[in-house]
């Protein structure tokens, strides 16, 4: 982990990153956070961070749907993201700003009180490991199911919301999976516990429409390489038995990346690894995020 943290407009040191235990946030799960990514460049000059200015968007547009407002500029939180890392030292890392009640009073009224921002990074490794990026994972259909729009809203990175994806990936860990698929409450494919999903059928690539998912930044990313690459996209409902038959089927997310999926449910996806639309995506995403495919570096800022 960083010694160093961003406190309302303050860079602090670790120790100094008091949460009290009763943190409102704590309590009741009211607050947002985004999930961000920097990455050194590969000749290991340059450290970018992906895709900021979309991140930073979408936080505040979680903190407007919670209706918890952020006391800084966009601007001002850009720039906290930069400044933990370049004072980090960290090339490869997870950023994670945090917006939060703290601990004025407990209870469900939250009118008048203050919110707070924290943005702090660490090191970040290949998430699934470096097998998985070529060999795909293991999941399972989580007997959980995704939540309904309108019971918690789903274009926004909810702090209490994300019970659901950590109970479905704990009960795929626990059953010998290495990742969970969520249905939505009308049976049809929604998104991993914390990814979007992509199945390959026939040459065309296949995405549950954002009904009850998250807009991923790097599902948006995935589409748009898609394109360039000419590979039609298509944002349509998705049934469980697509899944098993599909040609390939890939995960996407910040942590994540691009991981390619090699059996649901115990049946095999295709040839049982990474397939080639699937390598096709990957490979592009990767050197877009490592500084080496020049028509993506809009998506970078320098730290």
């Amino acid at each position: 982990m960083s010694n160093t943290y961003w406190l309302n407009g303050k860079y602090i040191s670790k120790e100094d990153a008091y949460i009290s235990p009763l943190t409102h946030t704590l309590h009741y799960g009211l607050g947002a956070f985004e999930g961000v990514r920097s990455y050194g460049s590969s000749d290991d000059q340059n450290v970018n961070i992906f895709r900021l200015k979309e991140h930073t968007e979408r936080l505040f547009e979680s903190a407007k749907i919670i209706n918890v407002p952020i006391n800084h500029s966009i601007d001002e939180v850009i720039e906290a993201q930069i400044g933990v890392i370049s004072k980090s030292k960290l090339k490869d890392a997870y950023i994670r700003p945090l917006l939060y009640l703290n601990d004025e009073r407990l209870g469900l009224d939250i009118v008048g009180m203050k919110s707070h921002l924290m943005v702090s990074c660490w090191e970040w490794p290949t998430y699934f490991g470096a097998e998985a990026i070529e060999q795909g994972i293991d999941v399972m259909i989580s007997s959980f199911t995704r939540q309904f729009p309108n019971s918690l809203m789903t274009k926004s990175k909810i702090s209490g919301g994300y019970v659901n994806g950590v109970m479905a990936h704990d009960q795929a860990k626990t059953n010998g999976y290495q990742e969970a698929i969520l249905l939505d409450t009308n049976g049809f494919v929604a998104e991993g516990s914390g990814q979007n999903i992509f199945i390959v059928k026939d040459g065309n690539l296949l995405t549950p429409e954002l009904t009850c998912c998250l807009n991923g930044i790097t599902r948006r990313s995935v589409m748009q390489i898609a394109k360039d690459k000419g590979i039609h996209v298509v944002e349509r409902q998705i049934t469980r038995d697509e899944l098993y038959i599909a040609d390939e089927i890939f995960f996407s997310g910040t942590a994540v990346e691009i991981t390619p999926v090699r059996s649901v449910d115990k049946v095999v996806i295709g040839p049982g690894k990474r397939g080639d639309i699937t390598k096709v995506i990957q490979e592009t995403y990767l050197a877009a995020v490592r500084e080496e495919a020049k028509e993506y570096d809009h998506w970078l800022s320098r730290v």
